[in-house]
């Protein structure tokens, strides 16, 4: 009888690089992805650069994304994940629903700015064929109902308009997005703004929560 095949070990750095040491070998992949997006375009990322800015084997990346694609959609359904935990942890429940949209809003304008990268991947073409990942479309919705549960709750308190919640929330997000965008393409670098910029990323998330209000008020 034959000895049984071991399976293969988790694929060990490379001695010229040394980048990936220990621990969890996709987490390391994911990370260094985005850093290579940030030093050069997602256009140029590719699975054979992501093994060499780690340290492991040309083969090593394939054993946990199929291709360029899936690896896009990972990085992606980790970005829906870390901007439901920075929007969920601004909330206070002791506060009213307009409130909570402005918390949600500043964390939410916050992270795209800081994240740029990310943002631009989950809401721009890079990624093929969407629909045939649920888990990437599963994520999505999870961080667009954070503000929709607010929307409800304001709809419920009397505090925002009796419409449709999905279309009021889509409303707010729009005009956030929106901002998001400009702010990551540098637009607002090159203006000449009449206040600073933090004072005027602030008056988006007040004017997109004013504008499904009942009574619009500044919170």
């Amino acid at each position: 009888m034959s000895a049984a095949v071991p399976a293969d070990p988790e694929p060990q750095p490379s001695t010229t690089t040394g980048q990936y040491h220990h621990g969890n070998l996709k987490v390391a992949l994911l990370q260094a992805a985005v850093e290579l997006i940030r030093e050069t375009s997602v256009e140029k990322l590719s699975l054979r650069a992501l093994a060499r800015k780690v340290g492991v084997s040309q083969t090593a990346p394939y054993r946990h994304f199929k291709d360029k694609n899936h690896l896009l959609v990972e990085i992606a359904k980790d970005t829906f994940a870390e901007m439901v935990m920075v929007t969920t942890k601004e909330l206070k429940p002791q506060q009213t629903p307009p409130q909570n949209v402005c918390n949600c809003g500043r964390a939410y304008l916050q992270y795209a700015i800081d994240n740029p990268e990310r943002y631009k991947l989950v809401f721009g073409p890079s990624i093929e064929n969407r629909e045939n990942y649920p888990d990437l479309m599963e994520a999505g919705m999870s961080s667009f109902a954070v503000l929709m549960n607010l929307v409800e709750q304001g709809i419920d308190s009397g505090d925002f308009l009796d419409h449709c919640p999905k279309l009021l929330a889509n409303a707010c997000w729009t005009s956030m997005h929106g901002f998001a965008s400009l702010a990551i393409d540098g637009f607002y670098q090159r203006q000449e703004l009449p206040v600073d910029f933090a004072t005027l990323m602030e008056g988006q998330v007040q004017l997109s929560m004013r504008a499904i209000q009942r009574q619009p008020s500044w919170v």
